[in-house]
């Protein structure tokens, strides 16, 4: 099984929980958005504190992503690079897939309109490097500062990103005469109380936040490669650390304002 951990960290030194997840859960990948703390010294703390064989994968130098890998036959290598995306080889058995990093622009500083035509601007950057690839096995995640339910989310000419695995099994859908491949994302199921871990990764009762719980942290993938998909998890400890606060929600004083997300895929 392969293991990938993402959490936005809220510009804070989480590192010491970083370690405590990765070896209680036995992750493979480790990508941390928003880590102020410098790339080497978290690698040194994995290395020191979780596995020996951790390493940065080739990058272009930047600090929207940190990334750790403790297998260098996943890859791993950057192909692609913008603002806010980072595009990279993953291989996950005998597939040859690429891994989509994507941080959305952030609720506080802009609307709805905004947020929707940023992810539309990422939908047609990841056609292009499908184009360029020759690979439809993409996989994107990320913390999109969006919900599973909005409509860049959802939009044909967005992530086209459906509720369920039935819902993809035709594999596109047809708009204005342009075809558009379907992609899973998980992470509706997630939602609420009648599941078994917090119902989102974000909780806010602001103006920003008017559902209470969001869905903002997700990983959505091709329909081609959804046979792959083992399962997702939102995590609330760290180890033996708790992530919650005593309401259930983020504990935004000791740790993240965001939980972060466990995806495990078949190798």
């Amino acid at each position: 099984m392969l293991k990938i951990i993402f959490w936005n960290v809220n510009k804070k030194d989480l590192s010491k929980f970083v370690c405590a997840m990765s070896t209680a859960t036995n992750t493979d990948v480790v990508v941390l958005c928003e880590n102020n703390v410098p790339a080497k010294k978290t690698l040194k703390m994995l290395q020191e504190n979780v596995a020996k064989e951790f390493y940065c994968p080739i990058h272009q130098p930047t600090d929207r992503f940190h990334c750790f890998c403790r297998n260098r036959q996943l890859d791993m290598s950057e192909i692609h690079s913008g603002n806010r995306t980072s595009v990279r080889k993953l291989k996950i058995g005998t597939h040859e897939t690429l891994l989509a990093l994507f941080h959305g622009f952030d609720i506080r500083n802009y609307d709805s309109e905004s947020r929707q035509s940023s992810v539309q601007s990422l939908a047609d950057d990841m056609k292009l490097v499908i184009d360029q690839q020759r690979t439809n096995k993409l996989i994107l995640l990320g913390d999109f500062n969006m919900n599973p339910y909005e409509r860049g989310m959802n939009l044909a000419a967005g992530l086209n990103a459906m509720m369920t695995k039935s819902c993809v099994e035709r594999g596109s859908r047809r708009f204005q005469d342009k075809d558009y491949d379907f992609y899973y994302n998980p992470m509706w199921s997630l939602f609420g109380d009648n599941t078994d871990g917090p119902a989102g990764t974000v909780y806010d009762t602001s103006n920003q936040g008017p559902y209470g719980w969001s869905m903002l942290d997700q990983i959505i993938i091709n329909h081609s490669i959804v046979g792959i998909f083992h399962s997702v998890k939102i995590l609330t400890e760290a180890g033996t650390a708790s992530l919650m606060n005593r309401k259930g929600h983020p504990d935004t004083n000791n740790a993240s304002d965001h939980f972060p997300i466990l995806v495990s895929f078949f190798e």
